[in-house]
């Protein structure tokens, strides 16, 4: 068994503070679309980040020293240029990057094995796109769960097990999410929504506020999800009569 010393931690926490050359690193975690190569500034600036970054997030027993304490665990996100709240409970087996784009709500819960995954690889791997991740207050996300970059989730929401939600989610307040599903990127869910277990959200839907989506319920790309049914979003916005929705039949 490993015992780490507290002010062994507390002191390269300090060093990474006083570091001053590391700091204008940190101060340069932006958004944005990232060409993937060392002779870009930007990049290689995330590069000096994410490596310090690290040491940390890969060493368990060392984050658990951190995060069990919480005049340490301010220390360590002000020292990797996080600006928000830190009063939420994570646990040591976790994967955070890009700290100064996180800003995590009062009383928020992250379990075991959390992801915030802040940038996605472009699918030729030459170019990062980088977002920042917002969750509102006592929102709750169980264990095993995703939330990717250029993300919105409103108070009080309910994430379950190994639930992945995609890119560009914007999430209403008071939303649960049972487990296992899946949200692709760039759908607007309202707020007071239910989606149950193993359902698959596809990419640019839009489900209104209140809709309860049954268990396992598959919603095609381009959805609109409201309490009457699951409708299509292909036509024309100015040819759309929204009194006549033509209704999509979704595979449960």
């Amino acid at each position: 068994m490993t015992f780490i010393n507290r002010n062994i931690v507390e002191q390269e926490i300090n060093n990474i503070q006083n570091d001053s050359e590391f700091q204008r690193a940190v101060s340069n975690i932006k958004v944005g679309k990232f060409e993937r190569d060392t002779g870009n500034p930007d990049y290689n600036d995330r590069i000096v980040y994410t490596k310090r970054l690290r040491t940390f997030i890969y060493n368990p027993a060392v984050l658990n020293v951190v995060f069990g304490d919480q005049e340490l665990k301010e220390k360590f996100f002000r020292a990797f240029g996080y600006k928000g709240k830190v009063n939420f409970t994570i646990y040591p087996k976790c994967w955070l990057r890009d700290l100064p784009l996180l800003d995590i709500g009062e009383n928020v819960y992250l379990g075991d094995n959390i992801l915030l995954g802040s940038n996605q690889v472009s699918p030729d791997q030459k170019h990062l796109v980088v977002g920042t991740i917002k969750i509102g207050d006592n929102c709750i996300f169980n264990q095993g769960c995703t939330l990717a970059g250029k993300s919105t989730m409103g108070n009080d929401c309910i994430v379950g097990f190994e639930s992945a939600i995609g890119f560009g989610n914007t999430i209403g307040a008071n939303t649960k999410i049972g487990e296992r599903v899946t949200v692709g990127h760039c759908n607007r869910i309202g707020s007071n929504v239910t989606i149950g277990y193993m359902c698959k959200i596809g990419r640019f839907c839009i489900i209104e506020d209140g809709v309860e989506i049954e268990e396992m319920t598959d919603i095609p790309s381009y959805s609109l999800v409201t309490k009457e049914g699951i409708f299509s979003r292909r036509k024309k916005a100015n040819k759309i009569d929204m009194n006549k929705r033509n209704p999509v039949k979704a595979v449960a």
